[in-house]
């Protein structure tokens, strides 16, 4: 049924996002101790797109596509997804004044627009 792949696939979204998760983050705030945030994030960004490219297609959206093509589409959605965040880290570094605050609430976002088009990407039937 779809709604059981779609809970699978937030299952196995969450488990491996989490893993990213404790990956990037790691990256970004060991960052945080020699460059800017924007340089951080970055660095834990394309620690994360390698990781996305490589495990996603074969490992969190099963039976979907894992053609060069298709892994190629998702590293280009994570980048465009990276360029959200950033900007979005940046407004909320001034408004909140608190960099961690920013920093898990470009977390959230960022999963949440993943989650929908790397779904998209690999399940798309056409």
């Amino acid at each position: 049924m779809a709604g059981d792949r779609l809970t699978g696939d937030a299952v196995r979204f969450l488990v491996a996002g989490g893993l990213n998760t404790a990956l990037t983050s790691l990256v970004y705030f060991i960052g945080l101790t020699v460059v800017p945030s924007g340089v951080s994030y970055t660095m834990a960004w394309l620690a994360g797109l390698a990781f996305v490219m490589v495990y996603y297609p074969e490992r969190v959206f099963l039976g979907g596509r894992t053609g060069i093509a298709d892994r190629l589409a998702m590293g280009a959605s994570v980048i465009a997804v990276f360029l959200i965040g950033l900007a979005s880290l940046h407004l909320l570094e001034r408004a909140l004044t608190n960099a961690t605050a920013a920093f898990f609430i470009t977390l959230v976002m960022t999963t949440i627009l993943n989650f929908a088009i790397s779904r998209w990407i690999l399940r798309r039937t056409w």
